[in-house]
């Protein structure tokens, strides 16, 4: 088989992995060395650190050339303190490079056998493939890690490796339902996780499948990979000595990037925002034991209204006062400001006697929350958008009832706008 047609092959291959194949435009070693550490994680845990390992090295070598940071010295330590030092790696990412520095050192010296630990490994290389795509891209997609599928011929090891490693894919099972949980699709949240969990093993089966078909290829294209391996090392030896120029405001904005912390999902969003609510002195409240008259600010989850359905409705005193309603990131605020408009017009005529006030043209303005430090209004996570009555009475004895219009960010003090 001719090379251009091998190529096809490897290309084809490599960004078919769910965890690591959009890595792949950005350098495709990217996606080639996770999708091999995929590949053994659970049958060959020594080799999926190996791979990990490589994984580790290429990523920390495209942050160098892509942010023009000079590096003294030629190991992977080096260029991680030359990341460190440019703030492109702080706190968890440094981390995770070090783990996995290590973990190939080990491999390379100690044959590992610890499954568990590879399918960690395994799951950083994800973690920091998403920071890189986050970093450079700029992109705020809420994903998952899809997890391997236990092989039946794994059951000849010791029992107690076993159990661990089932409750360890379990465990990366669920975080993969919770991700795809879409609450704004279904009034029923059971729904919600059925559709997610079908969705979940959907991908874990693909994925399956894109391991069958590498693991059939990947001796043939060992060769190719290591002239890909050997042709990237040159380019990186010429540019840690010689960096290349990168504008001191676009290597600023990917050292902002890669320091923010990942996105959302709604499941996490909803737990945010329920905590800040709680913190703000709001009973929060499910709809099926609602009792407006339990406290003095109440939040009602997943309240009915004429004109659809809210996140949240917001009682003082018994009185409706607004209503919240959660979008993932990036969603324009001016749809969802429209749509609680729509909400704050719409409460069913059972619950009208609880308006605080509904008289007047123009009557409500909004309130914007979130759990992001960044004031750009497309990254806001999660946004809330709380529509006031203009003329309900300000009350300091009821929880944040000031009707003026005001953006609140975690860890920061309300703003006014």
């Amino acid at each position: 088989m001719d090379g251009h047609s091998a190529d096809d092959r490897l290309r084809k291959l490599a960004k078919a992995s769910p965890n690591f194949g959009r890595l792949y435009g950005y350098q495709p070693l990217l996606a080639i060395y996770g999708s091999q550490a995929e590949l053994t994680v659970l049958t060959n845990p020594n080799a999926a650190y190996v791979s990990a390992g490589q994984f580790g090295e290429v990523l920390a070598e495209e942050f160098v050339t892509r942010t023009g940071t000079r590096v003294e010295g030629t190991s992977q330590f080096d260029r991680l303190n030359a990341l460190t030092r440019a703030g492109v790696l702080v706190g968890w990412s440094r981390d995770a490079f070090d783990k996995l520095r290590r973990g190939r050192n080990d491999a390379a010296h100690n044959h590992l056998f610890d499954t568990t630990k590879a399918l960690e490994a395994l799951k950083l290389c994800w973690q920091l493939g998403d920071l890189f795509d986050r970093a450079m891209g700029g992109t705020r997609t809420v994903g998952a890690f899809v997890p391997p599928t236990l092989p039946t011929d794994v059951q000849s090891a010791d029992p107690e490796e076993i159990t661990e490693l089932q409750e360890a894919l379990e465990g990366h099972r669920r975080a993969l339902a919770e991700s795809r949980v879409k609450l704004s699709e279904t009034s029923d949240r059971l729904e919600a996780a059925r559709r997610a969990r079908e969705e979940a093993e959907a991908l874990i089966a693909s994925a399956e499948r894109t391991k069958t078909a590498y693991a059939e290829q990947i001796e043939e294209l060992r060769t190719q990979v290591s002239e890909l391996r050997t042709a990237h090392q040159q380019q990186y030896d010429r540019e840690r000595v010689q960096p290349r120029k990168v504008a001191s405001a676009a290597r600023d904005a990917i050292v902002e990037r890669a320091q923010r912390p990942a996105p959302l999902n709604e499941v996490q969003a909803r737990k945010k925002i329920d905590a800040m609510l709680s913190k703000a002195g709001w009973l929060i409240q499910a709809k099926a034991d609602a009792n407006p008259l339990a406290g003095r600010g109440v939040a009602i989850e997943e309240f009915t209204l004429a004109t659809g359905r809210a996140d949240y409705v917001l009682y003082v005193d018994g009185k409706i006062v607004g209503v919240i309603e959660a979008k993932r990131e990036g969603t324009r605020l001016a749809g969802a400001l429209a749509q609680n408009e729509r909400y704050a017009a719409g409460v069913l005529k059972e619950h009208a006697m609880a308006v605080w006030r509904r008289e007047g043209p123009g009557s409500t303005t909004s309130v914007l929350a979130s759990t992001s430090r960044s004031s750009s209004a497309r990254s806001l996570v999660p946004t809330w958008t709380i529509s006031w009555r203009r003329t309900a009475p300000v009350s300091p004895r009821c929880p944040a009832s000031s009707p003026r219009t005001r953006t609140a960010r975690s860890g920061s003090s309300a703003t006014r706008t």
